[in-house]
């Protein structure tokens, strides 16, 4: 094949359906499961928190410019994806919707799959009015009512779709959920059964209605792409209007019309249209070309450059042992800076002798009860831990000689400590924390009497958590705040050492607030994963006999606090905090916001940071929903964090009869469940057995798109004409029978009974 003629053929599959279908696919494996190369490059699980490009635009009522701008900065990267779209939108249309939307794309593509008798042709209803009165809605309305903004999203739809399909069991959570149900329900009637496979486009999409607004903005500049009608060369066949997949052409006056606040600049028109009438271009200019002078086309002038790019071999040469030297010193420096040190090492050593037993490997006995004990301690991970620097016995105060009873090891938490301020010299102690948890909902764990022995019964959550069942004795640099401690305790004597002098400053108070003074030391993902360890657990939480703070009387636990834990990793504040943003809100910043973050209370209790009256000081904190106290806001100040709704065990371990009231998105489902199957099983039974018609109307709006969009009088039912092909078939079953009865005459006569007669 020549150059030329496959440039002909490449031009011609860019310009067909064909290339938009695989835009549209390709773009599909670069945002959803498995692959989601596109997320992970902004590391991100999907197109949900960071990667949002239509919440962060919603008005509440009383909102301020910094709320906005923290919105914005909230999903940051969503924010330049949209505004990269409607860059593209002013000046080329709206290719986003068209090509590259998987959202709308997919359910384009599935729909296709099925046949069109039993659809629905939502492209003859008014979708500009509904479209932009469901945005308006979406925009201020829903927000002041309380309703998520990820209530009704496709973007979150079919992600979790795609990963329920790939195994995910985050997606397949979300989906047998009752919002998750809906959208799923809302997905089959408005895509998979649509006509064309775009309802949501037309009327739930907000990306698509800002886009529209910009795509009709830019439609009457002279220098921008749009999809345009030649009138005199429209002859009204009306076939662009019939493969317009957003019903954005419309016959008038027998002459194609377009409206751009629906056009996604697909070109499906363009490739059906065969007389050339439709395209998408500029504005075709009146004046003669610039390239043309008096009719003659004028020579290009030469190109100059100042830099040439020829050269010697020898040069050549050089130039590559010079690439060459560069790209090993270059190595060499990566793997420098990416060795990583060691686990701190030791900084005290042992002074009470302990680890002459316990620093021992395989150090086990089995106890009275008959369960084998670990008593060998790792040495290297106890001196690199926050408590590596503390002697054993100023934490096992009762230890005073060998060998020891185990009873005496208990461990007090809220006893003083060994650090001591030499300014002041009064001794560390976790009594004030102690004293805020002992009054918080997790109150009667175990504060003091800390054994090896009893640490069985709290893993098996026969006690409230203790101070211990949170708290580990973890490292006491975190690996990624190694580096900027080493930088800062280097420069530690010269700045601190002007006023705090000494060693025991240096060695151990210096090191601790230094420590301290880089950062938390529980990030939010740390925190929740701690709330998790515990909650997490559905059949320990169902056991949980919950006190009124109240009245004190014990009532058992029900759904909403079952499966908290569940219904928080599904909000916005869960996302965030999973994708380790930093807008993200974490279990402790709502249930503890104050004092050392122990003080949990239930929500009944006037004093929690929960209680409907504490809410609007909580929620308008610094950072926050500044605009909570206006009184339009009261619906969305009292929303739900943990909606049932979005819990996919609800339904499992919940009867629905007993809730279904309490509920209106279960009430939804109830509606749309059953016409969805509906759809499904006859769309699929129909599409098997009734064969291809192309010219099959959908079972609702398909008359109607045909007089309204169209202007065609209602088709009449006609009988099947018999065609050639008919004729053909008869004459072949005619053939095949005669055939059969000479064969059968044939084994007659063989057998003696040429008549045919029975013997």
């Amino acid at each position: 094949m020549s150059p030329t003629g496959f440039k002909e053929q490449l031009k011609h599959f860019i310009h067909s359906q064909w290339f938009r279908y695989l835009t549209i696919s390709l773009m599909t494996l670069l945002l959803f499961a498995p692959l989601l190369l596109i997320p992970q490059i902004f590391e991100q699980s999907d197109l949900c928190g960071g990667m949002c490009m239509r919440r962060f635009f919603l008005l509440f009522p009383g909102i301020g410019w910094d709320d906005f701008m923290r919105q914005i900065e909230t999903a940051a990267i969503g924010v330049a994806i949209l505004l990269t779209i409607l860059g593209v939108t002013f000046l080329f249309g709206r290719l986003w919707c068209g090509y590259l939307c998987p959202m709308g794309g997919v359910p384009e593509l599935v729909s296709k799959l099925f046949h069109d008798r039993w659809k629905i042709d939502y492209r003859s209803l008014p979708q500009v009015p509904i479209r932009y009165g469901y945005f308006i809605t979406y925009l201020i309305l829903l927000p002041a009512l309380g309703f998520s903004a990820c209530t009704l999203c496709n973007f979150i739809t079919l992600p979790r779709l795609f990963e329920a399909l790939s195994g995910d069991l985050r997606g397949i959570a979300y989906l047998i959920s009752t919002i998750g149900a809906v959208n799923l329900g809302l997905l089959i009637l408005l895509g998979f059964f649509a006509k064309l496979g775009r309802g949501y486009c037309q009327f739930l999409c907000p990306i698509g209605a800002i886009d529209g607004l910009v795509n009709r903005l830019g439609a009457k500049l002279p220098f921008v792409r749009r999809i345009r009608v030649e009138r005199n060369r429209c002859t009204g066949c009306r076939v662009c209007a019939e493969v317009c997949i957003c019903g954005a052409v419309r016959m008038v006056d027998r002459v194609a019309v377009v409206d751009q606040l629906s056009c996604m600049s697909c070109r499906e028109c363009v490739v059906a249209c065969e007389w050339g009438a439709i395209d998408w271009l500029p504005m075709p200019s009146e004046k003669m070309p610039k390239r043309l002078k008096k009719g003659i086309e004028v020579s290009p002038p030469p190109v100059w450059t100042a830099v040439t790019t020829e050269q010697n071999p020898k040069q050549k040469y050089n130039n590559r042992r010079r690439w060459v030297f560069i790209g090993l010193l270059s190595g060499i420096a990566l793997l420098w800076f990416n060795m990583d040190d060691a686990a701190a090492g030791g900084r005290q050593s042992d002074p009470d002798g302990c680890l002459v037993c316990h620093g021992a490997e395989g150090l086990a006995y089995v106890n009275d009860k008959g369960v084998i004990r670990n008593a060998s301690i790792n040495s290297d991970h106890y001196f690199s831990s926050i408590h590596g620097n503390v002697p054993c016995r100023d934490c096992h105060r009762k230890i005073r000689e060998y060998p020891h009873k185990a009873e005496n090891g208990a461990v007090d938490c809220s006893a003083s400590c060994h650090l001591e301020e030499p300014s002041q010299g009064v001794a560390y102690s976790h009594e004030t924390i102690a004293e805020e948890f002992t009054e918080s909902i997790h109150g009667k764990g175990a504060v003091d009497g800390l054994t090896a022995e009893n640490r069985w019964d709290e893993s098996r959550n026969d006690r409230p958590p203790s101070c211990r069942r949170c708290h580990s004795n973890t490292l006491y640099i975190p690996l990624n705040k190694r580096e900027e401690f080493k930088e800062v305790f280097a420069h530690e004597e010269e700045v601190c050492g002007n006023c705090h002098q000494g060693e025991v400053w240096n060695g151990q108070m210096g090191g601790h607030i230094l420590r301290r003074l880089l950062g938390v030391r529980w990030t939010k993902q740390e925190e929740v994963a701690m709330c998790n360890d515990c909650h997490l657990d559905r059949q320990a939480m169902t056991e949980t006999q919950r006190e009124d703070a109240l009245s004190g009387e014990k009532k058992p636990s029900d759904a909403h606090f079952v499966y908290a834990s569940d219904s928080y990793e599904m909000t916005l504040h869960g996302r965030l905090v999973s994708e380790d943003n930093s807008h993200g809100v974490s279990c402790n910043e709502c249930h503890a916001p104050q004092g050392y973050h122990h003080g949990i209370l239930p929500t009944e209790h006037p004093e929690s940071a929960v209680n409907p009256d504490q809410l609007p000081q909580l929620c308008g904190s610094s950072g926050c929903h500044g605009y909570v106290d206006n009184p339009y806001n009261e619906d969305f100040l009292l929303s739900d964090m943990h909606d049932l709704d979005w819990v996919p065990g609800y339904f499992v371990n919940t009867p629905l009869i007993e809730t279904w009231q309490t509920s209106d998105w279960q009430k939804v489902l109830m509606f749309i469940a059953p016409v969805s199957m509906i759809f499904i099983v006859t769309g699929v039974i129909w599409s098997i057995f009734a064969g291809s018609r192309s010219d099959a109307l959908p079972i609702l709006g398909g008359n109607r798109f045909e007089k309204v969009f169209l202007v065609r009088k209602k088709r009449p039912i006609k009988k099947a004409k018999k065609t050639d092909q008919v004729i053909k078939d008869r004459v072949f079953r005619q053939r095949v029978k005669r055939r059969w009865a000479e064969k059968f005459n044939r084994l007659r006569r063989k057998n003696g009974n040429p008549q045919g007669t029975s013997e």
